[in-house]
């Protein structure tokens, strides 16, 4: 029995089953299944990251092509929307080769993790969103990570080609492998999770 708000234990459901579709690649879909069954129990700390960045203003742009599609990307667009009020915000100042425009052009919304709606330490789940135009900079972390599209974008990792997975395929992070995403002329949105 969970003591989790309505729309986060939705919200952690509909994740879970888009996080082990067929379009991730097998190493994302293995993260995220212990990423899950962390999240089997839930934890909150109470403390939450309420300052909101301008990029804040794209999130319905980012979902409109998607909030009433009788998909579970439809179903997780209109639940990011329910929890909205209750999420934590952040974003990275640091970073090489990230465009002029992305410390204003990008911000996090946390949804299970340090600051979030269920703030908590050990997993991260939660999604990017990105202005038109946005080169995120390359970046590494140790904690391995899995990514659900949700529009248009590309992903970088490495020196490699860029790459758009499509709306609902995705991308896997190895611990400490050098990443990068941007948007085209539309607003970006990606998910994801990772283990802390």
């Amino acid at each position: 029995m969970s003591n989790r708000p309505e729309h986060i234990e939705t919200f952690v459901r509909i994740a879970e089953d888009l996080f082990q579709s067929d379009k991730l690649p097998e190493a994302g879909r293995a993260v995220a299944s212990r990423i899950f069954e962390r999240l089997r129990i839930p934890s909150d700390d109470g403390k939450r990251h309420t300052t909101r960045y301008p990029a804040c203003e794209f999130i319905d742009a980012a979902l409109a092509p998607v909030i009433d599609l009788p998909t579970q990307i439809g179903a997780a667009a209109r639940t990011i929307k329910l929890l909205e009020p209750a999420l934590g915000w952040t974003r990275r100042t640091t970073g090489s080769h990230g465009s002029d425009n992305y410390i204003e052009g990008h911000v996090h919304g946390m949804i299970c993790g340090p600051g979030g709606a269920e703030s908590r330490y050990d997993v991260q789940l939660g999604f990017s969103v990105m202005a038109p135009n946005v080169r995120y900079p390359d970046h590494s972390h140790p904690p391995e990570e899995a990514y659900v599209l949700f529009t248009a974008g590309e992903f970088r990792q490495k020196d490699g080609d860029w790459v758009n997975p499509g709306i609902g395929g995705g991308i896997h992070n190895a611990p400490g492998s050098q990443h990068a995403m941007r948007s085209g002329s539309n607003p970006f949105l990606a998910m994801w999770c990772l283990l802390t």
